[in-house]
């Protein structure tokens, strides 16, 4: 547990106020003077509507949708193996299943020829 403070410490020992400040005595609220527009500058005053933020778009991706019609994408591959897409990524990690390429960073493709070559040497 944590130390409690106590809640009658004196603020004239916190350094919070002014000496003239007696213990038990709320400090006095200061009040902002009033500023004629004129002399602020135009960067203080703000317009009556504000502009809309700027909207920063990222720069474009590669789209993976431009691969060549060779080269298809795990789930497609899972779907034409006629297996989930967990156990083709079992297969990958092991080895054991069909060839496959980086297209970059973490994503993968499979051509078409290698899937129906590895179907080839399934069949008995």
């Amino acid at each position: 547990m944590g130390r409690r403070l106590r809640a009658d410490v004196d603020q004239r020992q916190l350094g919070l106020f002014g000496e003239s400040l007696a213990l038990g005595q709320k400090p006095k609220a200061v009040k902002a003077l009033p500023v004629a527009a004129a002399l602020l500058s135009k960067s203080d005053v703000s317009p009556k509507h504000p502009r809309a933020p700027v909207k920063v778009e990222p720069p474009p991706r590669k789209s993976l949708g431009t691969l060549p019609p060779e080269v298809v994408r795990p789930v497609e591959a899972a779907s034409l193996l006629s297996v989930s897409l967990s156990l083709l990524k079992k297969w990958r990690m092991r080895g054991d299943g069909p060839r496959f390429v980086r297209l970059g960073g973490r994503a993968i493709g499979y051509r078409r020829t290698d899937l129906s070559d590895w179907i080839a040497e399934r069949i008995t």
